[in-house]
């Protein structure tokens, strides 16, 4: 049985549910794309530094896994890159770059104290923190750790790889955001 069937003894009845139909699929239609094309879309530009020198960290455990950052020297190439912890034993170990971040990957009990130090340092740069945020000094053991490392920081800044990507400001489609009060059915 089609839908118009009980109204083919009314055609007029019958012309204006065909032509109601058609307007409001039609409609539909336009109503779905205005929603979904949101007009013209605007662009934030980003630029992103990544160091090409590197950096040999020395921390110093100040109490029981409690590390501070006594000093940072640039070193010409990001893989010579070492951080060289001194512990309160007196004993002394040396870790490359990519063994920091495996250790800290796998929750290293060596790790666990230097690992929000590091980050808050120039090193932090170098385990994938953004150039654009600023030093902890209380990642420092002292001021002039600090001082020396803000100035490292800005020669790293000058050298860096600079990547500059487009990506749209913010989406602006309305599609899905109207809620619906109307209830079809029985």
């Amino acid at each position: 049985m089609t839908p118009f069937r009980y109204f083919s003894k009314f055609p007029s009845i019958k012309r204006s549910l065909t032509k109601g139909v058609l307007v409001c699929t039609v409609a539909g239609g336009l109503g779905l794309y205005t929603a979904c094309s949101g007009g013209s879309t605007e662009y934030v530009s980003e630029t992103k530094l990544e160091p090409t020198q590197g950096l040999v960290t020395t921390v110093e455990e100040v109490r029981k896994d409690a590390f501070k950052i006594a000093d940072e020297t640039i070193v010409d190439k990001k893989e010579d890159s070492r951080i060289i912890a001194q512990y309160l034993d007196g004993e002394v170990d040396t870790f490359t770059l990519d063994q920091v971040k495996l250790m800290e990957k796998n929750g290293s009990p060596r790790m666990s104290g230097m690992s929000g130090i590091l980050m808050g340092g120039a090193m932090g740069y170098l385990m994938g923190k953004s150039m654009s945020k600023p030093l902890n000094s209380s990642a420092y053991k002292n001021n002039a750790a600090f001082n020396k490392s803000t100035g490292s920081t800005q020669k790293m800044a000058q050298t860096a790889k600079k990547t500059t990507t487009r990506r749209p400001a913010r989406a602006k489609s309305n599609f899905g955001s109207r809620s619906s009060t109307r209830s079809f059915g029985g």
